[in-house]
Order: C-alpha cells, then structure tokens, then sequence
C-alpha cells in the first residue's frame, strides 16, 4: 500500500518539476552551442519544447517504473533451482539435488533453514502434474489449497482469486468516473482495462509451458512464447499477471497526466460536437440577418411613403423588386433632403458631444413648452 501511495505521488509531482529542469538545460545547452535563443513561455513554440520534454521523461519514468517492477517480483521455483519452467521431473531433481548441497542448513546455518524448507516442500508438491500446472498460474498459494485435487478445481479456484482483483479495479474505474469530471481519458482507462483483463484470461488459459504428460481437461497442445516469455524465459505465468497489474497501475496513472499536456484540445471538448455546435448558431445568424433586412426594408419603405403620401400599402410595395423605380424625379430629390436630415438628426442623437448636449437641451425645451400649453388649455376649459 505504501508503495503504491509513493508511486501515485511521484506520478503527481515528479514528470512536472523534471520536465521543468529537463527544459531548462536543453534551451541553455542548445543557446550556448547553437546559439539558439530560448522561446518566450508564453509563445506557442516554447508549448510544443514543453510537451516533447515531458512525453519523453513520462516515457523514461515509464520504463524506470517497470524495470523496478519487474526487479520486486520474487522468485518462482524454476529460478531459485536456476532451471528453465519448461524442464522435466528428471531435470527437477538434479536441480534441486544441487541447491540441498549447497543452501542445507548443515552447510549454511541456520539463516537459510527457512529457504530450504520452501524449496523442498515445494519441489515435493510439484511432483504432481496437477499442482505444478496450478502453480505455474496461481502461484506459491496453490500449496495451501489442500480441497483441490483436479485441474478444473484448482483452475475454479484460481480463477475465482483473480476475478477478486478484477471486480475491485473495475468498481475503482466506476467510481473514479462518476466522481471525476467528464473526459475522455475515462474510456481509454476501460480499453487499458478490458486489454489487461484479455491478455490475463489468455495467459491462465493457455497451454503450461510446463512439459505435462496429456490430460483429459488440458489438450497437449504447444504452448506458444509471448512477449513475456521471450524477456523473461524463467518466469512463469502468475509473474506476468503480477507485472501486468503493476503496468496497467503506471499505464492508467500516466493516461491521466499525459493525455492533458500533450493533447490539450482533447480535453477542451469533442471537436465534432464544436463544429455542430458553431454550425448550428451560424444558421441561427443567417436566418436572423436576413429576418431583420428584410424588416428593415419594410420599415424604410413604410417611413418613405408616409412622408411622400404615396398610395401604396406596405405589404404592397415589400413584395415589388424594384420600388424606388416608380417614383418621380422631385419626389427623388425630396426623398434625397429627408434622408440627409434623417442621417444629421441620427448623429445629433447619437454622438456624445457639445451638439447632442444642445440638441438634448432643446428637445427638453420644446417639451416643457407644450406641457406647460397643455396645462394652460386646460385651465381655461
């Protein structure tokens, strides 16, 4: 648990400050030697050095965190004999024959009674091909299951071991999902998880690389060498699954700090949704925009006939093409002295200045002038 806080805090902390230092000696080194001024951080450039620097020392943190995983896995059975999992009884023995020689507490004292208990208790349980296919998939616990004595008992009871660690993790996702904030990361998370999920079903399934005599619940079918295998040739299947929970720990912990640094528009939001968004509201505006010129127009061609007392109703002359056509050569220049004052009375009233504070004053004038006539009428009546 400890470990797994520790990890979790460096994960936090560590890619960050290191990205900082790793940025600062390479814009230092290359302005030294190339004479390349560092970018303003402020700038997009400087942005891209950022996030090269910290995907290659999340990469270097990465494989930090799985050589020292891979390095605190204990040793199988096959590896403290110093022989290969695929090796035969015969093998066996003249293996263990030589760890009795040199680790019998005889020889060693009493520090190394307690290896050679294990060893020997192990290498007499593994005599059975029943309990070496187990333990090559569950492990030295397998030693304590003393209720199963066929293949299908031991592989339903480990089985159901390892779907413990399954439903907990799962649940984690769940929750860390519905209490988080929505992002995508959440369906990689699930994609790392349902990979890990297949790659340990089909390494507890898999033919043992054990050599087994044939049995009637296990075909004697080769065993085919994964990746693990080929880096590891003297481990055995419940060390992979082991290593493999550790990097899909680190995997889902690095999915959370990289995907935001190196990926920002990513988590801003969906692009597709963006582009139907502003897609939508720009149809929006268009059908507004012409909506209010053609408002405009019939509020404009209703001003211009009230003034001129030209007989045509609005409706009427919103729908002709070219209106303006019909009216004659004094009514045009008539029309041309309307719209000049309409502009200057529009700027008297709009622009702040001495003018629109004289014109304001005036208007209050003329205002007060017929309030007070009305007044005045009124009495009189």
């Amino acid at each position: 648990m400890s470990a797994a806080l520790f990890r979790i805090i460096g994960w936090s902390y560590l890619p960050d400050f290191a990205t900082t230092q790793a940025l600062r000696v390479i814009h230092q080194t290359s302005s030294s030697i190339f004479h390349w001024p560092p970018p303003d951080p402020r700038t997009p450039a400087y942005a891209i050095h950022y996030r090269l620097t910290f995907a290659a020392v999340v990469l270097c943190y990465l494989t930090y965190n799985f050589l020292d995983a891979s390095g605190s896995i204990t040793n199988n059975f096959y590896e403290l004999l110093g022989v290969y999992p695929n090796s035969s009884d015969a093998t066996l023995k003249t293996a263990f024959r030589g760890f009795a020689r040199k680790y019998h507490p005889d020889r060693v004292g009493p520090s190394g009674e307690a290896l050679f208990i294990e060893v020997r208790d192990a290498f007499e349980a593994l005599k059975d091909p029943v309990v070496r296919f187990a333990y090559d998939r569950f492990g030295p616990d397998v030693l304590k299951w003393k209720e199963c004595t066929t293949m299908r008992e031991y592989l339903r009871r480990g089985l159901l071991s390892s779907s413990l660690y399954h439903i907990m993790t799962g649940a984690g996702l769940i929750l860390f999902s519905a209490i988080g904030k929505p992002s995508p990361i959440a369906a990689w998370r699930y994609l790392l998880f349902l990979c890990l999920f297949a790659s340990e079903l089909y390494l507890l399934l898999a033919p043992s690389p054990s050599a087994l005599p044939p049995s009637p619940f296990v075909d004697a079918a080769a065993s085919h060498a994964t990746i693990l295998d080929v880096v590891f040739p003297k481990r055995i299947v419940y060390q992979h699954v082991l290593l493999l929970h550790q990097v899909f720990f680190f995997l889902s912990v690095a999915l959370s700090r990289v995907a935001p640094v190196l990926f920002p528009s990513l988590m801003r939001g969906d692009p597709i949704m963006d582009q139907q968004i502003v897609r939508a509201m720009a149809e929006r505006l268009g059908v507004l925009a012409k909506t209010t010129e053609r408002e405009f127009s019939i509020m404009l061609d209703t001003e211009l006939l009230a003034i001129h007392e030209t007989p045509m109703v609005t409706f009427e002359l919103s729908t002709l093409s070219r209106p303006r056509e019909m009216l004659k050569s004094d009514t045009m220049h008539a029309l041309t002295v309307e719209m000049e004052d309409v502009v200057v009375e529009h700027k008297l009233k709009s622009e702040v200045g001495p003018v629109k504070t004289a014109w304001d004053f005036a208007v209050d004038k003329e205002m007060r002038k017929r309030v007070q006539a009305c007044d005045d009428g009124c009495r009189r009546a």
